[in-house]
């Protein structure tokens, strides 16, 4: 497609949302830059493209552009990478070895914000499975979205920000890190701000449905921690409503068992024990056997629930 007709759909959709320049060019380029591929005058990169399109919540990549070849090794060796972190803790090593591929790439390109943004969360990510310190740690997540949001203190939610894709990973796991602090005023600030972002920016449906979910996930065990289950199943009950109609069965059982621990917290046994019970058949179905077990277990040592697992 022609530049114009790129530029044209970020305008039109930019306005549709009612976004001003500043907002969606803050930290990626600048206003000027924008305005410029908006009329059609410059072409933008496939990292600006990208970013551009995420903070319109678009998740899917709708234009073609011109890509160099270092470009596009860079994109595909940050897929590697990506995939390494969602591979948990058993990628740790595949992890290692993707990010210093990265680095090799980056050395022999000049590099960008966007670039070292994820190179840097990354790079936090893998220090955070190593052992690294809450300091060490956070010292990499804030570096890595002050790179976009240099105003961002790591505490104070700012309402007036668009987020891309990226910069709401990054959050979420300064909110987790201060979870496991236990500072818990912290991780729910973050927590509920990235709720409410999700819920009131409109983002691509498959990009939403994989990354609202594990956001009420999150504060369900927050808010079931610091006992405030009324709250802790309300968000829970969101989560297995969003699930059910988007079709996530990875978040799904576990938000279904979360929200039978605050019922049983709450004294609402006989509720609690049909959603326990649920949620052990459904992670058997899904083969995730050992899930299964693990939430028998649970039920029998924090609420004397017995659930049978049909094997």
């Amino acid at each position: 497609m022609s530049n114009y007709l790129i530029g044209d759909y970020i305008r039109d959709t930019r306005l549709r949302r009612g976004y001003t320049q500043e907002q969606l060019s803050f930290g990626i380029c600048t206003t000027a830059s924008l305005s410029r591929i908006e009329t059609g005058a410059q072409a933008p990169g496939k990292h600006i493209l990208d970013a551009l399109m995420e903070r319109l919540g678009i998740g899917d990549k709708i234009f073609d552009v011109l890509v160099s070849k270092e470009d596009m090794v860079i994109f595909d060796k940050i897929q590697d990478v990506t995939r390494s972190i969602a591979a948990g803790e058993e990628g740790t090593q595949q992890l290692q070895e993707n990010i210093h591929g990265l680095e090799q790439l980056m050395e022999k390109k000049h590099q960008n914000n966007l670039y070292m943004q994820y190179l840097t969360f990354a790079k936090g990510i893998l220090k955070k499975r190593n052992g690294g310190s809450f300091e060490e740690i956070m010292e990499m997540f804030m570096s890595a979205i002050h790179m976009t949001l240099p105003n961002f203190d790591g505490v104070t939610p700012n309402g007036n920000n668009l987020l891309t894709f990226h910069e709401i990973a990054i959050i979420d796991n300064i909110a987790i890190l201060y979870a496991k602090q236990k500072m818990m005023k912290e991780a729910l600030g973050l927590g509920y701000w990235l709720k409410e972002y999700m819920e009131k920016t409109f983002i691509d449906g498959k990009e939403k449905a994989a990354r609202y979910p594990m956001i009420l996930y999150n504060l369900c065990n927050w808010l079931g921690n610091l006992e405030r289950y009324e709250e802790s199943e309300q968000v829970a009950e969101t989560g297995v409503n969003f699930c059910i109609e988007y079709g996530n069965m990875v978040a799904f059982p576990r938000l279904l068992f979360n929200k039978g621990c605050a019922l049983a917290s709450l004294g609402k046994r006989e509720e609690a024990v049909k959603i326990f019970q649920q949620t052990a058949a459904i992670f058997l179905a899904t083969r995730q056997e050992r899930m299964a077990r693990m939430t028998v277990e649970l039920c029998k040592e924090h609420y004397d629930i017995d659930v049978e697992l049909y094997l």
